[in-house]
């Protein structure tokens, strides 16, 4: 209590003039100051007299010591005064004995509460419809008991007096209330009342957190002024508002905005020009010059009809005329020819629409989940500024009638408020509860006419039941048979009859043989089972099917029930699975040669090294010109020339660049492997596909020449582009790499074996979108591959070239760089004579 008191009067001193400055003639700046000091001191006593009077007389004991000093002081000031009655002496007087006397009565109250006091400051009054709204949404989520939080409410009223002289008195009486218990927590609302604080904090409240709501123009000195801070932002959700209007009304070319030209009008101007930037190049967005509140109602109700009107803050015109934003904003919207959207809440009125509005509770609801927080443990400062997900879509019901806008053309997620008068929504309770009854009654009477036709109704139970037994074998995704130990057909389900061609009724009754041949050799495994009653799986069939073979698990149950015997065969079509199975294999299979490869990438790199560097310093050492060479040359006898030419007569120069072949040969090979087992670390690039490939076919052609047996530029080109193929976003070289394998495969296997109709050697290029993917393929018109090559084509180090021809890596590589790099797939089709047909995909939407 004692240290507060100190604070207060410094506060009193800032706002009341020296001594030495009053005059007679005071300025009428200092005069209101002084006259504001002495309205706070006499308020404050009003106040401050009955609680202590309370006080003194609750306890029956005599008056505080510091309520008889202030009222000595009181009664020396009084004495003073009639020598020297000057208005800064008696307002310090009164003032002194004020803080006195109130700072204790709230010192004795506070002390008997230990609840968190919690401060709401709001910037503005609460004849605002806003300010009221904030208030009671806070006191509601505040409010229950478990929360352990007393709320006090203040208003700045900063929208008719802002002077700095006002905002010092205001700091006084705050100082004054709250000089014996300071609140726990701080909560403003707008921007006002926080710059007031980041003047203010420091010394009013050190060290207390603040949260704040309704912000618009947050900036870092706030969070050096006041270190523990975090609330929500007031924004403005134009964009979307904007989207959502143009979507209800489609001739919409024009959108005009209202605004005050106020400083907070201008900045919410800016804002919703900033957001609008980029709305359809149809659209322009156009704004009304300062105008007389009843010349802009005026000019709204001559728009034309291809426009509509964006609202955002009005509280003032151009000549100082201001009423409240909410009559503002109703007095636009019904002068208005045309919908009027808004992007605040308050203008949730009159022909307004609507909009994804900035409301005050939707912001005092978040406010007030941040409070909870605080309040429990959490430090404010750790608690991130919430900036965007606090708007939301609201839309009135009669706007929305009057200019036919469907429910369902607003944008997911809308309230619709304000509907017309229903029934059903004002009685639903008792609607629901009506025919809650209604529906028991009706069931009892329909349990009391079942009991009566039981006797009939259990015939059509059981062809019921029979037919959900029907149907439930039919619905199966299975073949299912039953036989009986005889090997008669019981069971025939609609698979079973897709399979054989045989319906329920031609089955029914026959040997199983008869009906499914391939089931024949199931007739041993169905005696067994009938013998243990043990459940016989395992048993896999395989039987073609056109060009393919299908795979079929097959699974024996022992059926015994009232006295009949049986057994029922599922047969389940696993093919799919196989073949995913298959995959898995060769992925593992990538995976474990992949590491294998990059084992022996870095064992031979040490050895291929020193034979490479060994090659080139023999390649300097008989070089001519060198100092050191003819010097040794001279040693032994000879000349440089004469060395060179027994090197050359022996073909030891040639050897040598044999070696140095061999040696990059081996390194090109390493590097391949270390690809081929090391993910790559480069950035995807959207690319144009059609583009790369063009470029790969160009480097296919300058590769081939007639050194060797084939001649890539021989080869007839077909492209089947599509023409809507977007950027696929890829590593282009890997992907060239992938394509300049393939081309160089089909080009070999064309070179070896010409077509065997004798039509040209032709490489078919084609391009397609699938949803999310991209699809390329490859195809010849070659030799094509047997089954047995088929199967071995991605596998690494498996070729069917001669030796020195090929390393086996390619396809595996390609494989590895488009399934495990790019997260696409790889396939292959080719038949013996029909060439070859490889296609791989390409994501859009890389990972």
């Amino acid at each position: 209590m004692n240290a507060a008191r100190p604070r207060v009067r410094k506060w009193l001193r800032m706002v009341a003039p020296t001594p030495s400055g009053l005059s007679y003639g005071l300025s009428s700046g200092r005069l209101c100051a002084c006259l504001s000091v002495c309205l706070c001191a006499w308020l404050l006593a009003a106040l401050a007299v009955p609680v202590a009077h309370a006080t003194g007389t609750a306890t029956g004991t005599a008056p505080h010591p510091v309520q008889a000093e202030a009222q000595a002081g009181t009664q020396a000031a009084g004495a003073q005064g009639a020598a020297n009655a000057t208005p800064e002496a008696v307002a310090r007087s009164v003032a002194d004995s004020v803080v006195q006397t109130l700072a204790d009565a709230i010192a004795a109250r506070g002390a008997q509460d230990d609840r968190h006091l919690v401060l709401l400051l709001h910037s503005y009054e609460q004849g605002m419809g806003r300010v009221r709204e904030i208030t009671d949404t806070v006191e509601r989520m505040l409010a229950p008991m478990d929360n352990h939080i007393s709320l006090r409410v203040e208003n700045l009223d900063s929208k008719r007096v802002h002077t700095p002289e006002y905002l010092d008195a205001f700091a006084a009486v705050l100082a004054l209330k709250y000089a014996g218990r300071p609140p726990t927590l701080i909560l403003t609302s707008d921007d006002d009342a926080l710059d007031f604080l980041e003047t203010h904090h420091a010394a009013l409240f050190p060290g207390v957190p603040v949260l704040f709501c309704g912000v618009n123009h947050f900036h870092d000195s706030l969070v050096a002024a006041i270190p523990r801070l975090s609330g929500v932002l007031s924004t403005f959700s134009a964009r979307e508002t904007a989207l959502a209007m143009l979507g209800m009304h489609p001739g919409t070319r024009h959108i005009y905005l209202v605004n005050d030209h106020t400083e907070t009008g201008r900045a919410v101007a800016r804002d919703v020009y900033g957001q609008l930037s980029n709305l359809p190049a149809d659209v322009q967005v156009r704004e009304f010059p300062p105008l007389p509140f009843d010349d802009l109602l005026s000019r709204l109700a001559t728009l034309p009809s291809d426009a509509a009107v964006l609202l955002g803050v009005y509280f003032a015109d151009s000549v100082g005329y201001a009423t409240t934003f909410e009559d503002m904003g109703a007095r636009i919207a019904a002068a208005a020819r045309v919908p009027v959207h808004c992007l605040v809440d308050f203008n949730l009125r009159g022909a307004t629409v609507g909009g994804k509005v900035s409301g005050a509770t939707f912001q005092a609801e978040a406010l007030g989940r941040m409070a909870l927080r605080v309040t429990s443990g959490t430090r404010a400062q750790d608690i991130p500024v919430q900036a965007e997900g606090v708007n939301r879509f609201v839309y009135r019901a009669p706007a929305l009638e009057r200019w036919g806008i469907s429910e369902s053309r607003l944008p997911p997620g809308s309230t619709v408020i304000d509907r017309p008068f229903s029934i059903y929504r004002t009685y639903r309770i008792q609607i629901n509860v009506l025919v809650l009854f209604v529906l028991s009654l009706a069931s009892t009477i329909a349990v009391l006419v079942y009991m009566m036709r039981r006797r009939a109704a259990s015939e059509r139970q059981l062809r019921r039941l029979r037919n959900l037994l029907a149907n439930t074998l039919d619905s199966m995704p299975s073949v299912i048979v039953g036989v009986s130990p005889e090997g008669l057909v019981t069971h025939w389900n609609r698979h079973a009859a897709d399979a054989t061609g045989q319906e329920t009724r031609e089955a029914m009754g026959r040997p199983l043989g008869e009906v499914f041949p391939r089931l024949e050799k199931l007739k041993p495994l169905v005696c067994e089972a009938l013998g243990d009653g043990q459940v016989r799986d395992g048993l896999r069939l395989l039987h073609p099917d056109g060009d393919m073979v299908r795979y079929e698990d097959v699974t024996v149950f022992p059926l015994v029930a009232n006295g009949a015997q049986g057994a029922v065969i599922r047969v389940d079509d696993v093919t799919e699975r196989e073949r995913i199975r298959e995959m898995m294999i060769q992925t593992e299979k990538m995976l474990t040669v992949g590491g294998l490869a990059a084992g022996m990438a870095h064992e031979i790199n040490n050895p291929l090294g020193g034979i490479l560097q060994a090659v080139q310093n023999m390649r300097r050492r008989v070089d001519t010109g060198r100092p050191d060479n003819e010097s040794a040359a001279r040693e032994a006898g000879l000349t440089m020339d004469q060395v060179r030419g027994y090197l050359e007569r022996r073909e030891i120069l040639r050897m040598l660049d044999d070696i140095a072949a061999s040696g990059a040969r081996a390194a090109h090979i390493v590097a391949n492997m270390l690809d081929f087992s090391r993910r790559t670390d480069g950035e995807f690039v959207a690319q144009d596909l059609h583009r790369l490939i063009e470029n790969t076919l160009e480097l296919a052609a300058n590769d081939y020449d007639l050194k060797k047996l084939y001649d890539f530029r021989t080869l007839r080109i077909v492209r089947h582009y599509s023409p809507m193929l977007p950027p696929v976003p890829c590593l282009p070289t890997e992907v060239e790499q992938v394509l300049l394998n393939l081309f160089k495969n089909a080009a070999q296997a064309l070179a070896t074996m010409p077509p065997p109709d004798g039509a040209p050697p032709t490489l078919t290029i084609r391009t397609e979108r699938h949803h999310d993917l991209v699809t390329v393929t490859v195809s010849d018109n070659g030799p094509g591959m047997t089954p047995e090559v088929r199967a071995r084509v991605f596998d690494p180090f498996y070729t069917t070239k001669p030796p020195g021809e090929g390393t086996g890596l390619g396809l595996s590589v390609s494989y590895f760089l488009i399934t495990h790099n790019h997260g696409g797939s790889f396939a292959l089709h080719s038949e013996p004579g029909k060439g070859a047909h490889f296609t791989f995909t390409l994501p859009l939407r890389q990972r």
